[in-house]
Protein backbone atom coordinates (compact mmCIF):
# COMPACT_ATOMS: atom_id res chain seq x y z
CA UNK A 1 0.00 0.00 0.00
CA UNK A 2 1.40 3.53 -1.02
CA UNK A 3 1.27 6.31 1.03
CA UNK A 4 -1.52 7.81 -0.63
CA UNK A 5 -3.74 5.09 -0.35
CA UNK A 6 -2.74 5.18 3.62
CA UNK A 7 -3.34 8.52 3.44
CA UNK A 8 -6.86 8.04 1.83
CA UNK A 9 -7.73 5.50 3.89
CA UNK A 10 -7.00 6.82 7.46
CA UNK A 11 -7.13 10.49 6.66
CA UNK A 12 -9.33 10.97 9.68
CA UNK A 13 -6.70 9.64 11.67
CA UNK A 14 -3.50 11.37 10.20
CA UNK A 15 -5.02 14.58 10.47
CA UNK A 16 -6.48 14.39 13.91
CA UNK A 17 -2.98 12.97 14.87
CA UNK A 18 -1.41 15.67 13.24
CA UNK A 19 -4.13 18.40 14.84
CA UNK A 20 -3.24 16.68 18.45
CA UNK A 21 0.38 16.96 17.68
CA UNK A 22 0.25 20.63 17.21
CA UNK A 23 -2.17 21.13 19.82
CA UNK A 24 0.35 19.06 22.48
CA UNK A 25 3.34 20.64 20.90
CA UNK A 26 1.84 24.56 21.74
CA UNK A 27 0.67 23.33 25.26
CA UNK A 28 4.45 22.32 25.86
CA UNK A 29 5.79 25.33 24.46
CA UNK A 30 3.57 27.80 26.47
CA UNK A 31 4.10 25.61 29.28
CA UNK A 32 8.23 25.91 28.50
CA UNK A 33 8.15 29.23 27.90
CA UNK A 34 6.55 30.14 31.10
CA UNK A 35 8.96 27.79 33.12
CA UNK A 36 11.96 29.03 31.45
CA UNK A 37 10.94 32.48 31.33
CA UNK A 38 10.52 32.13 35.28
CA UNK A 39 13.64 30.46 35.36
CA UNK A 40 15.76 33.37 33.33
CA UNK A 41 14.60 35.83 35.89
CA UNK A 42 15.44 33.95 38.90
CA UNK A 43 18.50 33.54 37.34
CA UNK A 44 18.81 37.38 36.87
CA UNK A 45 17.97 37.87 40.58
CA UNK A 46 20.39 36.06 41.76
CA UNK A 47 23.31 36.76 39.78
CA UNK A 48 22.25 40.31 40.65
CA UNK A 49 22.03 39.69 44.57
CA UNK A 50 25.28 38.30 44.59
CA UNK A 51 27.08 40.81 42.62
CA UNK A 52 25.55 43.79 45.09
CA UNK A 53 26.22 41.88 47.78
CA UNK A 54 30.16 41.30 46.70
CA UNK A 55 30.19 44.89 45.99
CA UNK A 56 28.61 45.82 49.53
CA UNK A 57 31.52 43.88 51.34
CA UNK A 58 33.91 45.23 49.73
CA UNK A 59 32.35 48.90 49.88
CA UNK A 60 32.18 48.50 53.31
CA UNK A 61 36.14 46.65 54.00
CA UNK A 62 38.04 48.83 51.90
CA UNK A 63 36.17 51.87 52.50
CA UNK A 64 37.48 54.37 55.13
CA UNK A 65 34.37 57.07 55.41
CA UNK A 66 31.76 54.18 54.34
CA UNK A 67 29.63 54.35 58.01
CA UNK A 68 30.04 58.28 57.71
CA UNK A 69 28.61 58.00 54.34
CA UNK A 70 26.02 55.91 54.45
CA UNK A 71 24.87 57.59 58.03
CA UNK A 72 25.11 61.13 57.09
CA UNK A 73 26.49 61.36 53.89
CA UNK A 74 29.00 62.81 54.13
CA UNK A 75 33.16 61.36 53.35
CA UNK A 76 35.82 61.63 51.44
CA UNK A 77 35.29 62.52 48.21
CA UNK A 78 38.24 60.30 47.10
CA UNK A 79 36.54 56.93 48.05
CA UNK A 80 33.34 57.87 45.91
CA UNK A 81 35.52 58.64 42.45
CA UNK A 82 37.01 55.20 43.50
CA UNK A 83 34.02 53.47 43.95
CA UNK A 84 32.53 54.89 40.76
CA UNK A 85 35.79 54.00 38.84
CA UNK A 86 34.95 50.46 39.54
CA UNK A 87 31.34 50.56 38.50
CA UNK A 88 32.52 48.92 35.04
CA UNK A 89 33.56 45.62 36.51
CA UNK A 90 30.69 44.72 37.78
CA UNK A 91 27.91 46.50 35.53
CA UNK A 92 27.03 48.69 38.81
CA UNK A 93 24.97 51.69 37.38
CA UNK A 94 24.52 54.06 40.51
CA UNK A 95 24.10 53.80 44.20
CA UNK A 96 22.02 55.26 46.73
CA UNK A 97 23.04 55.23 50.97
CA UNK A 98 20.35 55.58 53.04
CA UNK A 99 20.26 55.72 57.40
CA UNK A 100 18.40 53.94 59.77
CA UNK A 101 15.48 55.36 58.82
CA UNK A 102 15.30 55.03 55.68
CA UNK A 103 16.62 58.39 54.38
CA UNK A 104 18.49 58.57 51.54
CA UNK A 105 21.71 60.39 52.45
CA UNK A 106 24.19 59.89 49.29
CA UNK A 107 23.37 59.08 45.48
CA UNK A 108 25.85 58.37 43.45
CA UNK A 109 24.88 59.71 39.86
CA UNK A 110 21.27 60.68 38.47
CA UNK A 111 21.71 59.55 35.12
CA UNK A 112 19.29 56.86 35.71
CA UNK A 113 15.84 58.95 36.04
CA UNK A 114 13.43 57.31 38.33
CA UNK A 115 9.95 58.59 39.91
CA UNK A 116 10.65 59.78 43.22
CA UNK A 117 13.94 60.70 43.46
CA UNK A 118 14.53 63.25 45.53
CA UNK A 119 17.52 64.18 48.05
CA UNK A 120 16.59 63.04 51.39
CA UNK A 121 13.47 61.32 50.60
CA UNK A 122 12.52 58.19 52.48
CA UNK A 123 12.30 54.59 50.96
CA UNK A 124 10.13 51.90 52.02
CA UNK A 125 12.10 49.13 50.80
CA UNK A 126 15.26 50.55 52.38
CA UNK A 127 13.47 50.10 55.83
CA UNK A 128 12.36 46.85 54.91
CA UNK A 129 15.91 45.34 54.31
CA UNK A 130 17.24 46.95 57.18
CA UNK A 131 14.68 45.80 59.45
CA UNK A 132 14.69 42.02 57.97
CA UNK A 133 18.29 42.23 57.22
CA UNK A 134 17.54 40.79 54.14
CA UNK A 135 18.16 41.83 50.70
CA UNK A 136 15.10 43.46 48.16
CA UNK A 137 15.21 42.46 44.78
CA UNK A 138 13.28 44.20 41.74
CA UNK A 139 13.49 43.28 38.21
CA UNK A 140 13.26 46.64 35.94
CA UNK A 141 12.17 45.81 32.04
CA UNK A 142 11.65 48.05 29.01
CA UNK A 143 8.40 46.82 28.37
CA UNK A 144 7.31 46.67 31.89
CA UNK A 145 8.16 49.14 33.73
CA UNK A 146 8.17 52.71 34.37
CA UNK A 147 11.10 53.46 35.71
CA UNK A 148 13.30 52.49 32.40
CA UNK A 149 13.11 55.39 30.11
CA UNK A 150 14.07 56.27 26.08
CA UNK A 151 17.60 57.64 27.44
CA UNK A 152 20.31 55.77 25.49
CA UNK A 153 22.65 55.42 28.68
CA UNK A 154 19.98 53.35 30.61
CA UNK A 155 19.92 49.65 30.15
CA UNK A 156 16.83 47.69 28.70
CA UNK A 157 17.09 45.68 32.43
CA UNK A 158 18.69 46.46 35.22
CA UNK A 159 18.08 45.35 39.00
CA UNK A 160 17.13 47.69 41.99
CA UNK A 161 18.74 45.97 44.81
CA UNK A 162 18.61 46.49 48.50
CA UNK A 163 21.48 45.12 50.49
CA UNK A 164 21.41 45.78 53.97
CA UNK A 165 24.61 47.34 55.27
CA UNK A 166 26.71 45.00 57.79
CA UNK A 167 29.54 45.82 59.50
CA UNK A 168 32.06 43.10 59.92
CA UNK A 169 31.40 43.61 63.26
CA UNK A 170 27.37 42.47 63.00
CA UNK A 171 26.46 45.81 63.07
CA UNK A 172 23.43 47.37 60.98
CA UNK A 173 24.50 51.15 60.02
CA UNK A 174 21.82 51.54 57.01
CA UNK A 175 20.98 50.53 53.65
CA UNK A 176 22.91 50.47 50.09
CA UNK A 177 20.68 50.75 47.15
CA UNK A 178 22.44 49.44 43.78
CA UNK A 179 21.54 49.53 40.46
CA UNK A 180 22.90 46.39 38.32
CA UNK A 181 22.72 46.40 34.57
CA UNK A 182 21.53 42.67 33.52
CA UNK A 183 21.11 43.58 29.87
CA UNK A 184 24.18 41.32 28.70
CA UNK A 185 23.59 38.55 30.98
CA UNK A 186 19.54 38.18 30.19
CA UNK A 187 20.87 38.52 26.51
CA UNK A 188 23.12 35.58 27.03
CA UNK A 189 19.79 33.28 28.70
CA UNK A 190 17.71 34.58 26.04
CA UNK A 191 20.13 33.13 23.44
CA UNK A 192 20.63 30.20 25.10
CA UNK A 193 16.79 30.09 25.49
CA UNK A 194 16.12 29.99 21.69
CA UNK A 195 18.54 27.04 21.40
CA UNK A 196 17.09 24.90 24.10
CA UNK A 197 13.85 26.06 22.39
CA UNK A 198 14.88 23.79 19.27
CA UNK A 199 15.07 21.27 20.96
CA UNK A 200 11.78 20.73 22.80
CA UNK A 201 10.13 22.00 20.07
CA UNK A 202 11.32 18.69 17.90
CA UNK A 203 11.60 16.59 20.60
CA UNK A 204 9.26 13.97 22.21
CA UNK A 205 7.64 14.11 25.65
CA UNK A 206 10.47 11.86 27.01
CA UNK A 207 13.08 13.63 25.85
CA UNK A 208 12.01 17.52 27.20
CA UNK A 209 13.99 17.27 30.42
CA UNK A 210 17.13 16.45 28.52
CA UNK A 211 17.13 20.38 27.50
CA UNK A 212 15.95 21.51 30.39
CA UNK A 213 19.06 19.98 32.18
CA UNK A 214 21.07 21.13 29.47
CA UNK A 215 19.33 24.45 29.79
CA UNK A 216 20.09 24.90 34.16
CA UNK A 217 23.45 23.65 33.47
CA UNK A 218 24.16 26.40 30.58
CA UNK A 219 22.69 28.71 32.96
CA UNK A 220 25.04 27.77 35.80
CA UNK A 221 27.74 27.75 33.56
CA UNK A 222 27.38 31.68 32.41
CA UNK A 223 27.14 32.56 36.28
CA UNK A 224 30.16 30.73 37.11
CA UNK A 225 31.36 32.78 33.68
CA UNK A 226 30.67 35.74 35.13
CA UNK A 227 32.29 34.72 38.51
CA UNK A 228 35.28 34.16 37.01
CA UNK A 229 35.56 37.10 34.63
CA UNK A 230 35.08 38.64 38.34
CA UNK A 231 37.79 37.16 39.16
CA UNK A 232 39.79 38.24 36.82
CA UNK A 233 39.91 42.10 37.01
CA UNK A 234 41.92 41.61 39.82
CA UNK A 235 44.77 39.99 38.18
CA UNK A 236 47.61 41.76 36.18
CA UNK A 237 46.91 40.15 32.83
CA UNK A 238 50.57 40.17 31.86
CA UNK A 239 52.28 38.72 34.94
CA UNK A 240 49.37 36.67 36.64
CA UNK A 241 50.57 38.44 39.95
CA UNK A 242 47.30 40.94 41.53
CA UNK A 243 46.90 43.98 40.25
CA UNK A 244 47.51 47.89 41.52
CA UNK A 245 43.92 48.12 41.85
CA UNK A 246 43.74 45.00 44.35
CA UNK A 247 46.43 45.42 46.36
CA UNK A 248 45.94 49.02 47.17
CA UNK A 249 41.88 47.68 48.62
CA UNK A 250 44.39 45.39 50.67
CA UNK A 251 46.13 48.31 52.16
CA UNK A 252 42.86 49.78 52.35
CA UNK A 253 41.62 47.33 54.52
CA UNK A 254 44.85 46.30 56.41
CA UNK A 255 44.99 50.23 57.59
CA UNK A 256 41.44 50.61 58.54
CA UNK A 257 41.55 47.92 60.69
CA UNK A 258 42.63 48.16 64.52
CA UNK A 259 45.93 49.78 64.80
CA UNK A 260 47.99 46.73 66.31
CA UNK A 261 47.28 44.49 63.16
CA UNK A 262 49.47 47.00 60.77
CA UNK A 263 52.49 46.56 62.93
CA UNK A 264 54.49 43.46 61.65
CA UNK A 265 53.69 44.65 58.10
CA UNK A 266 56.41 44.37 55.69
CA UNK A 267 56.35 46.33 52.06
CA UNK A 268 58.56 45.59 49.47
CA UNK A 269 59.16 48.31 46.33
CA UNK A 270 60.84 45.76 43.43
CA UNK A 271 62.34 48.02 40.94
CA UNK A 272 63.23 46.40 37.25
CA UNK A 273 66.63 47.74 36.60
CA UNK A 274 67.36 48.98 33.05
CA UNK A 275 63.66 48.25 31.85
CA UNK A 276 63.96 50.53 28.88
CA UNK A 277 67.18 49.75 27.78
CA UNK A 278 66.11 46.29 27.31
CA UNK A 279 62.92 46.94 25.45
CA UNK A 280 65.05 49.62 23.29
CA UNK A 281 67.44 47.04 22.95
CA UNK A 282 65.42 43.17 22.47
CA UNK A 283 62.04 44.66 21.78
CA UNK A 284 59.39 44.80 23.87
CA UNK A 285 58.09 40.67 23.56
CA UNK A 286 61.38 40.47 25.41
CA UNK A 287 60.38 43.22 27.71
CA UNK A 288 56.82 41.46 28.56
CA UNK A 289 58.86 38.01 28.98
CA UNK A 290 61.42 39.57 31.37
CA UNK A 291 58.31 41.24 33.59
CA UNK A 292 56.87 37.59 33.80
CA UNK A 293 60.71 35.87 34.80
CA UNK A 294 60.83 38.56 37.26
CA UNK A 295 56.98 37.70 38.66
CA UNK A 296 57.78 34.57 38.82
CA UNK A 297 60.60 35.10 41.09
CA UNK A 298 58.96 36.83 43.18
CA UNK A 299 56.21 34.17 43.45
CA UNK A 300 58.42 31.92 44.41
CA UNK A 301 60.59 33.68 46.98
CA UNK A 302 57.40 34.95 49.29
CA UNK A 303 55.85 32.98 52.40
CA UNK A 304 52.44 31.04 50.88
CA UNK A 305 49.52 31.74 52.61
CA UNK A 306 51.16 34.85 53.85
CA UNK A 307 52.48 37.30 51.25
CA UNK A 308 50.92 38.76 48.18
CA UNK A 309 52.63 40.16 45.35
CA UNK A 310 51.07 42.62 42.91
CA UNK A 311 51.96 44.68 39.93
CA UNK A 312 52.02 48.15 40.93
CA UNK A 313 53.75 49.48 37.59
CA UNK A 314 54.93 49.32 34.24
CA UNK A 315 58.29 47.50 35.55
CA UNK A 316 57.41 47.94 39.60
CA UNK A 317 56.33 45.43 41.59
CA UNK A 318 54.81 45.10 44.94
CA UNK A 319 55.17 42.16 47.80
CA UNK A 320 52.79 42.28 51.19
CA UNK A 321 54.10 40.46 54.15
CA UNK A 322 51.76 40.03 56.69
CA UNK A 323 52.67 39.35 60.44
CA UNK A 324 56.66 39.28 59.37
CA UNK A 325 59.79 39.91 61.89
CA UNK A 326 62.45 42.07 61.12
CA UNK A 327 64.63 38.69 60.62
CA UNK A 328 62.06 36.59 58.20
CA UNK A 329 61.52 40.30 56.06
CA UNK A 330 65.26 40.39 55.55
CA UNK A 331 65.68 36.67 55.21
CA UNK A 332 62.73 37.22 52.42
CA UNK A 333 64.00 39.41 50.31
CA UNK A 334 67.67 38.09 49.97
CA UNK A 335 65.70 35.01 48.58
CA UNK A 336 64.62 37.94 46.26
CA UNK A 337 67.93 39.19 45.12
CA UNK A 338 69.18 35.74 45.14
CA UNK A 339 66.45 34.60 42.57
CA UNK A 340 66.92 37.87 40.44
CA UNK A 341 70.38 36.12 39.71
CA UNK A 342 68.62 33.43 37.84
CA UNK A 343 68.78 34.60 34.24
CA UNK A 344 65.77 35.62 31.70
CA UNK A 345 66.46 33.69 28.24
CA UNK A 346 63.89 34.80 24.55
CA UNK A 347 64.77 34.28 21.19
CA UNK A 348 67.86 32.20 22.32
CA UNK A 349 68.99 35.07 24.30
CA UNK A 350 69.80 35.44 28.54
CA UNK A 351 69.62 38.34 30.73
CA UNK A 352 70.78 38.26 34.14
CA UNK A 353 68.21 40.75 35.44
CA UNK A 354 68.79 43.64 38.08
CA UNK A 355 66.57 44.70 40.88
CA UNK A 356 66.20 47.66 43.11
CA UNK A 357 64.13 46.84 46.54
CA UNK A 358 62.77 49.61 48.53
CA UNK A 359 61.93 47.72 52.21
CA UNK A 360 59.70 49.15 55.29
CA UNK A 361 58.56 47.69 58.15
CA UNK A 362 55.45 48.93 58.96
CA UNK A 363 54.74 50.20 62.69
CA UNK A 364 51.20 50.60 64.58
CA UNK A 365 51.44 54.35 64.35
CA UNK A 366 51.76 54.45 59.80
CA UNK A 367 49.47 55.26 58.14
CA UNK A 368 48.96 53.89 54.08
CA UNK A 369 50.28 57.25 52.82
CA UNK A 370 53.12 57.10 55.03
CA UNK A 371 54.42 53.44 54.71
CA UNK A 372 53.97 53.29 50.93
CA UNK A 373 56.19 57.00 51.12
CA UNK A 374 58.95 55.23 53.35
CA UNK A 375 59.24 52.20 50.95
CA UNK A 376 58.94 54.28 47.91
CA UNK A 377 62.08 56.42 49.46
CA UNK A 378 63.57 53.16 50.01
CA UNK A 379 63.84 51.85 46.65
CA UNK A 380 64.72 55.77 45.20
CA UNK A 381 67.82 55.26 47.55
CA UNK A 382 68.46 51.61 46.08
CA UNK A 383 68.63 53.26 43.26
CA UNK A 384 70.58 56.06 43.85
CA UNK A 385 72.97 53.98 45.55
CA UNK A 386 73.87 52.23 41.80
CA UNK A 387 70.78 49.43 41.44
CA UNK A 388 70.88 46.07 42.17
CA UNK A 389 70.22 46.48 46.00
CA UNK A 390 68.05 46.12 48.54
CA UNK A 391 67.80 49.91 50.84
CA UNK A 392 65.97 49.11 54.29
CA UNK A 393 64.15 52.78 55.61
CA UNK A 394 65.86 54.88 57.85
CA UNK A 395 65.23 58.39 59.00
CA UNK A 396 68.04 59.20 57.49
CA UNK A 397 66.40 58.69 54.02
CA UNK A 398 64.28 61.83 54.79
CA UNK A 399 67.21 64.00 55.71
CA UNK A 400 69.20 63.38 52.67
CA UNK A 401 66.30 63.92 49.98
CA UNK A 402 65.72 66.84 51.69
CA UNK A 403 69.37 68.26 51.91
CA UNK A 404 69.45 66.89 48.14
CA UNK A 405 66.33 69.45 47.58
CA UNK A 406 67.32 72.06 49.17
CA UNK A 407 71.01 72.10 47.14
CA UNK A 408 69.29 71.76 43.25
CA UNK A 409 67.04 74.38 44.68
CA UNK A 410 69.87 76.83 46.05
Amino acid sequence: MGWRQFFDRHRYSVLSAAAGTLALVGIVWIALDTLIDWQVQAAIKRNAETRAKAWVQNFLETTPSAIDLIQTGQGNMDDISRLEDSFALVNIIRFELFNETGKQTFLSNVSLDRPGDVSGHTNALAIQAFETGMPVIIVHHDDNDEYVTSDPATPETYIEAYIPAITSAGDKVGTIELYVDASAFEEALETTFQQVSLYLVFGTVLVLLLPITAFVRRTQQLMQNDKRMLELTRYDQLTGVLNRNTVTQMLDQVFADDRRKRSGLGILFVDVDHFKQVNDQYGHACGDKLLQHIAGILQASIREGSDTVARYGGDEFVILCRDISSDDFRTLFNRVMEGAKTPCTHAGQSYVPSLSVGAYLAGSGDDQKTALHRADLAVYAAKRQGRGRVVEYGKELEGMFKQETEQHSA
